[in-house]
């Protein structure tokens, strides 16, 4: 997802309230004005727009973006990033993702630190980094983003690019469920249930399991549906089976095969 400024006040402002209440040419009226004054935040907001529309110029956000990024914005780098990286607003390149990615994250950027640790860690647009991927993830995560903060809490779970530490992978698994990651929770149930956490504790790791299937997370809906069906529940995990294959989930796809 790209990033955008959501501040409340001005016409930056002003221009987010029109798209949001459906007034996409109202809004694009005044970012374009603000974007032709120079103003990087209405480029980044004005080139995450056009990304998202259909049929219109593929070019037009990646030259936004690039304007933003060299007036030193780090959301318009991070953007520039991201559209080189899946080819949305931007032909795909991932050298070029990395390239970006790497001038916002050195400047600060939590998001951008997180990006850089996944093209790292699995050779995309440089050369596969483990240990410099965990670096980059740990940066992050210190800035509270809770996708790094999950994603560290793995490497460090499977001993990939840093030391095995499961306690540390635990507490990190639980900042991210704390601002409601439902991979933070799934995972940290996980730990808690099977006592790879410290102590068991299946009353707390069938609450998070229940938070997490709640948002939509199939494999945390896989899980908890095993949990109730030793438990009698069959048709509560029935439930769950049948919501999480709709999601595509191969384990619930797999216990509805076998029904």
């Amino acid at each position: 997802m790209m990033d955008e400024y959501r501040d409340g006040g001005g016409e930056l402002g002003e221009a987010r309230r029109r798209a949001e209440s459906g007034d996409a040419g109202g809004a694009m009226e005044i970012l374009e004005r603000l974007a032709a004054a120079g103003d990087p935040r209405a480029m980044v907001n004005l080139g995450a727009m056009l990304a998202s529309m259909p049929g219109g110029d593929p070019g037009r956000p990646r030259e936004l973006f690039r304007a933003a990024a060299e007036l030193g914005d780090l959301s318009g780098m991070r953007n520039l990033a991201y559209a080189h990286a899946v080819g949305r607003g931007a032909p795909k390149d991932k050298e070029l993702a990395v390239k970006w990615y790497w001038e916002a994250a050195r400047r600060g950027h939590a998001k951008a630190q997180c990006n850089l640790a996944v093209m790292l860690r699995h050779g995309k647009g440089a050369p596969r980094d483990p240990a410099e991927a965990a670096r980059w993830y740990a940066m992050s995560a210190e800035q509270g983003y809770f996708r790094a903060q999950a994603s560290l809490a793995a490497m460090l779970l499977a001993g990939e690019g840093a030391e095995r530490d499961p306690e540390a992978a635990a507490a990190w698994y639980s900042k991210a469920a704390a601002q409601g990651s439902p991979r933070g929770m799934h995972r940290l149930a996980l730990m808690l249930a099977d006592g790879s956490a410290g102590a068991k504790d299946e009353a707390r790791a069938e609450s998070l399991l229940r938070a997490a299937a709640e948002k939509g997370y199939a494999k945390a809906m896989f899980d908890l549906g095993e949990i109730l069906e030793r438990r009698g529940l069959s048709g509560e995990a029935l439930a769950l089976y049948r919501a999480g294959s709709e999601k595509r989930e191969p384990r619930c796809m797999r216990r509805l095969g076998s029904e």
